[in-house]
Formats: C-alpha cells, structure tokens, sequence
C-alpha cells in the first residue's frame, strides 16, 4: 500500500485534495521513525516510507546519497537539521 504521506501530497490542490496536513503527517512519522529505532534488530530488508522526502521535496535516491555522506562524516543526527535548510 502507498504511504498515506505520498497519497496527501499527490491529491493535495486536486479535487481529491484529502485537507490533511503534509506537516502534521511528517510529524507523526519522525514520532513513528523512533519507535522504528527500539525494534531495528526485528526489521527486515524492507524499511518503508520516509515522508521527509516529500517534505524537504529531495528524491529518494539522493536522501539515501546524503545519510551516507553524513555517516561517513559522523554527523548522521544532522540529517533532520540539514533537510530543514
């Protein structure tokens, strides 16, 4: 199933527009991304949706180029700090 986050900003300004609010939704997902974070050893392969990519309006593959980069400086807590600029 699509993630309700790209649902939102697909529909949003159409007809289907569903009056959800992308940020609140972003909000509950950073909530949801840490709780992820206590049951990591139980995940499989498949990590699921990551909303801040339609948030901060970056492609995928460049979120995942730019965790990367931040990993390799020791800076991966920036990434939130970084998408916000």
């Amino acid at each position: 199933h699509p993630a309700t986050e790209a649902l939102v900003a697909t529909l949003a300004g159409t007809e289907h527009d569903t009056g959800l609010d992308i940020l609140k939704l972003e909000n509950i997902a950073a909530y949801f991304r840490e709780v992820r974070k206590k049951y990591h050893a139980f995940e499989g392969q498949l990590k699921g949706y990551d909303s801040r990519i339609l948030v901060a309006q970056v492609p995928g593959g460049m979120l995942t180029n730019l965790e990367g980069q931040l990993k390799q400086q020791n800076a991966a807590d920036k990434l939130d700090q970084v998408l916000a600029e």
